[in-house]
């Protein structure tokens, strides 16, 4: 696991775990009432979509100590990989609706995250540089 940092990619796990059971709750139609009513506390459902999408984008490159491709992290692409699923997968499910909104904000929130995150970590690399 040289190349994960541990914490971070627990954090990374559970978050999926919670974002993505969320989803199928939903989907399933158990606990839509309460997912609904978080959605309406941080008015309305993009806002949902673009923090747990933010949220997973950085902890995806704090994960993952190298980027691949284009500045992504594996990570990033996996969980990509997973937002994209999930938000088709809902074109078929009769108690969800697909939006290709929904799926712009995340797509765009885990990369947002993630490039956000390597700033701040190039950032804080090359002030480390100068300090010493």
């Amino acid at each position: 696991m040289g190349k994960i940092a541990k914490i971070p990619f627990i954090i990374l796990i559970a978050s999926v775990l919670l974002f993505g059971g969320a989803s199928a709750l939903k989907s399933s139609g158990i606990l839509g009432d309460q997912i609904r009513s978080i959605e309406v506390t941080m008015h309305g459902a993009i806002y949902l979509h673009l923090c747990a999408s933010l949220f997973l984008g950085i902890f995806c490159r704090l994960a993952a100590r190298r980027n691949l491709c284009l500045g992504l992290p594996v990570t990033s692409i996996f969980v990509l990989l997973l937002v994209i699923i999930d938000e088709s997968l809902q074109f078929f499910i009769p108690l969800r609706q697909f939006s290709w909104l929904d799926m712009l904000v995340n797509v765009c929130g885990i990369l947002t995250g993630t490039y956000i995150m390597n700033v701040i970590l190039r950032l804080r690399s090359n002030i480390k540089l100068l300090c010493s």
